[in-house]
């Protein structure tokens, strides 16, 4: 095996990834004591600089969307990658490194776990679904795998659908897919494109739309949230749009580039990031909400008006307001408000929130919203288990629910390990980021409230962390521009951290 000289042992700082070129390889090289390791330096899920990342408790963390990698062999531990780093062979000697350029081999698959004649069925292929069904394999479940779900171009990643597509910077036939051609080409893989109308827990059944009853060993329930679509006089008129599949993205953007032309009724995060895409496309973007600041309640105040101006600066109207009706005859030209003004609107889209799709758990505990009530290790009965957009999980302020595709990934990946048995609690702290205009918001942890608030650095300046705290301890963080930092902070949250050890750990990771 050819190996080359990439480095000196002495100049490898302790637990911080360095980049290097083995040959035509680019790799990342990690020390911890006297052992370096060798993997590929691009994260495989976007391509992120991993010498940006941090070390942190024995693992890797990439710096732009968190995913998690075991620095001992480069396996995967928490999305949004869900394939493990290439590891190249390496040699230490006299105090120099050296590299292949070849990578090993892939790792063989895990013990197998679980019996050939079980059946496991997962209901929706979302995040939560296709990051489950790829746990199962890569922890060598070799049963009947079914995986069911209405979509026919399920799975894919919708964030694209309000990020990179309306923004011109992906098409629609490029929006990616977490399920790969060879992942259905497995022994055992089995996939059902149809609705489920009910499921019955005793007898661990589901009965489909066809009339066909599927029995289950154990089943995943990840059918995600729908569009709410207001209850509003006009509602349906054309020109009148959800967003949340590729078919109403399709149908929504091609109408918007007929007309150049959009109202967005609410100012949710994915309201705000579809019209920053519009804007990058120069669409003439209006956006009516309640409430005249966006992210208030997630953020405050401060950052609420830094949002606002941003989209402001780059030509979005905002108008405050309720809306009463849809005005048109067949198709919509107006929307009305309760105070009587009227906006001319050719394109509408709700942008207004999503309900758990659980209609048919009759059986199962439901919360007020709609969820279903998890343990600890995402049980929502017997057999049972729950993630993403429809899970109430117990968390230290209560049950928790979170619309976010990293932590549905998070959740699918532990309901997974625990229908093979393993018992594992789901406590991550949550994590997601929001894009606007070419810059990633991140925010990290889960804060309702908060008595203690920490701005450091400039919104308009795209560089800033805003911390929140209570009773003396981190609850949350809002930043921009250090993507290092908040990497390194992502798994120390999962224990108890001040909003002082918080801006520490941040800033001297940042360098």
């Amino acid at each position: 095996m050819n190996y080359l000289y990439v480095a000196r042992v002495k100049d490898l700082p302790e637990s911080q990834p360095q980049k290097a070129e083995a040959g035509e390889s680019e790799v990342v090289l990690i020390r911890t004591g006297e052992t370096v390791r060798a993997f590929q330096s691009k994260c495989p899920h976007a391509g992120a600089p991993l010498e940006k990342g941090a070390v942190c408790e024995g693992h890797l963390v990439c710096p732009w969307h968190k995913a998690v990698f075991d620095i001992s062999n480069g396996a995967w531990r928490e999305p949004l990658a869900l394939a493990s780093l290439r590891q190249y062979p390496v040699r230490v000697e006299e105090g120099k490194v050296y590299v292949s350029p070849k990578a090993m081999s892939p790792a063989l698959r895990a013990q197998i776990r679980g019996e050939e004649t079980q059946t496991f069925v997962i209901l929706g292929t979302g995040a939560a679904g296709s990051a489950a069904a790829i746990t199962l394999r890569d922890e060598g479940f070799n049963g009947k795998l079914i995986l069911i779900d209405r979509e026919r171009e399920a799975p894919y990643d919708r964030t694209a659908l309000s990020k990179f597509v309306p923004a011109g910077k992906m098409k629609i036939s490029e929006v990616p897919h977490p399920l790969d051609e060879n992942f259905w080409q497995q022994p055992g893989v089995e996939v059902i494109r149809e609705e489920v109308e009910s499921l019955d827990p005793a007898l661990r059944e589901l009965r489909l739309e066809s009339g066909e009853t599927l029995t289950f060993d154990k089943l995943l329930l990840a059918t995600g949230g729908a569009p709410q679509r207001p209850e509003l006089p006009g509602n349906r008129l054309k020109g009148v749009h959800l967003l949340r599949s590729i078919e109403q993205a399709d149908a929504l953007l091609k109408e918007v580039d007929r007309e150049q032309q959009l109202v967005i009724i609410g100012n949710s995060f994915i309201a705000l990031e579809l019209a920053a895409a519009l804007r990058n496309q120069d669409i003439d973007v209006t956006v009516i909400a309640r409430h005249a600041l966006p992210f208030a309640k997630q953020f405050g105040e401060e950052a609420a008006r830094g949002f606002r101006e941003l989209h402001e600066q780059n030509g979005v109207r905002f108008v405050t307001g309720e809306p009463q009706a849809l005005e048109g005859d067949e198709h919509v030209h107006s929307v009305t408000l309760k105070d009587g003004r009227k906006i001319a609107a050719q394109v509408v889209v709700f942008a207004t929130g999503i309900k758990p799709v659980t209609g048919f758990t009759h059986t199962l505990i439901q919360e007020e919203d709609g969820s279903l009530r998890t343990n600890n290790r995402l049980e929502a009965a017997a057999n049972i288990w729950a993630a993403g957009d429809i899970a109430s999980y117990p968390a230290p302020e209560g049950l928790r629910r979170v619309e976010h595709w990293r932590v549905a990934q998070q959740q699918g990946r532990v309901a997974a390990l625990n229908m093979l048995g393993k018992q594992e609690v789901f406590d991550r702290a949550p994590f997601f980021w929001t894009t606007h205009y070419g810059t990633r918001y991140e925010y990290l942890g889960h804060a309702e409230s908060w008595d203690n608030y920490k701005f450091i650095g400039s919104f308009a300046e795209k560089k800033f962390i805003a911390l929140y705290g209570e009773a003396g301890l981190l609850k949350a963080v809002l930043s921009c521009g250090y993507y290092t930092g908040t990497a390194a902070l992502l798994l120390r949250m999962q224990q108890p951290i001040t909003v002082e050890e918080a801006q520490e750990i941040i800033l001297s990771a940042q360098g």
